[in-house]
C-alpha cells in the first residue's frame, strides 16, 4: 500500500488487525464499511470490553473522542462530575483502554503577595486522557454516536460523519507517527529525554521533544490536501515565543508535501517531512 493510505487504515483498525482483511484496491472508507459496519453486531459484543458500553462509561468515552483530552472538558461534555470522570478514567485504564498523557507545562509562579497573576487565577495545569488504540478511538468518534441507527442497518449516518470528518481525525495519528519519526531522525545522534504533543495556557503543540544533548524540537504536522507555505512555519515560531520556548529546530509535517520556498530552504533549524519519510517506520 502506498503510505498515505497505510496511516489511513491505521487510524481507522490499529489493533483491531487480528480481526480484518485488508484489500490493497480498497479505499477506507469502504474497508470501513465491509468490516465494521457490515459487522457492527460482532464488533460491538466480540472486541469491544462490556465495560465500555456501560451507559456512564459509553457518554464518557463519546465526549473524550470529541474533546481535546483534558478531564475538565470531558466531563463537561458527558455532563459528569470531575470526581465521577475520574473514576471512570481509573476503571477503563484497568482495562486497557485508555492511558494519561502527562503534562510537561511548569505550573504558574506565585507572585511576591503569594497569589498567581490575574490573568492565571482559575487556571490549572491538566494532564491529558488518550485512547490506548486507534480503533477505540475511532469506535467512540464514528461508532458509537450512531449505535441506534447501525443496529436497524442504516449506514448513511456514519457515512455522513466521515465525509465531514475523517480527514481531521486521521491527523490525530499523524501527530503520533510524527512524534515517533523524530525519534528515528535523531536516532544515529542522541537519544530524545522528551517527546508527544505540548500544550501550556497560551497554546498547543503537535510535537515537542528534547534530546539528551538539550536540543528542543518543536514541530506542526498538517493532514491537509496543500501543500505548508512560510506562513506556517511563521506561525509556529509565533506559537514558541508566546509560550517562551527556543527550539533549536522547527519541524514540519505534511500530507501534501511543501511550498518551494520551504522546500528549497538551506536553514538549518528547519525540517521538513513527507509523506515518503514516514516509510521509516515500516522498517
Amino acid at each position: 500500500m502506498e503510505i498515505e493510505q497505510l496511516i489511513e487504515f491505521y487510524a481507522v483498525f490499529g489493533g483491531a488487525e487480528e480481526h480484518i482483511d485488508l484489500l490493497f484496491d480498497e479505499t477506507p472508507i469502504q474497508a470501513i464499511e465491509r468490516h465494521i459496519l457490515s459487522r457492527y453486531a460482532f464488533f460491538r459484543d466480540k472486541i469491544i470490553p462490556p465495560a465500555l458500553l456501560r451507559p456512564e462509561n459509553r457518554r464518557f468515552l463519546k465526549a473524550l473522542a470529541r474533546s481535546d483530552g483534558k478531564p475538565i472538558n470531558i466531563a463537561r461534555r458527558a455532563a459528569i462530575s470531575r470526581s465521577r470522570g475520574e473514576g471512570i478514567y481509573h476503571t477503563l485504564a484497568g482495562v486497557g483502554v485508555l492511558h494519561k498523557q502527562i503534562s510537561r507545562e511548569t505550573p504558574p509562579r506565585l507572585q511576591s503577595n503569594g497569589r498567581r497573576r490575574k490573568e492565571e487565577r482559575g487556571y490549572s495545569v491538566q494532564d491529558k486522557v488518550r485512547f490506548t488504540l486507534p480503533f477505540y478511538r475511532f469506535w467512540f468518534t464514528f461508532i458509537e454516536p450512531h449505535a441506534n441507527t447501525l443496529e436497524t442497518g442504516d449506514f448513511t449516518p456514519v457515512f455522513k460523519a466521515l465525509e465531514e470528518g475523517f480527514d481531521r481525525y486521521v491527523s490525530f495519528t499523524f501527530e503520533e507517527l510524527a512524534n515517533a519519526l523524530i525519534k528515528t531522525r535523531f536516532a544515529s545522534e542522541t537519544s530524545l529525554l522528551e517527546d508527544g504533543s505540548y500544550w501550556d495556557r497560551l497554546n498547543e503543540f503537535d510535537l515537542l521533544a528534547r534530546t539528551a544533548d538539550k536540543r528542543m524540537i518543536v514541530g506542526e504536522c498538517k493532514w491537509k490536501s496543500h501543500k505548508i507555505c512560510k506562513s506556517q512555519l511563521s506561525k509556529l515560531k509565533a506559537k514558541c515565543a508566546r509560550s517562551g520556548l527556543q527550539p533549536h529546530y522547527f519541524a514540519l509535517f505534511s500530507r501534501s508535501g511543501f511550498s518551494k520556498e520551504l522546500a528549497q530552504s538551506q536553514d538549518p533549524t528547519l525540517l521538513c517531512f513527507e509523506l515518503k519519510d514516514f516509510e521509516r517506520l515500516l522498517a
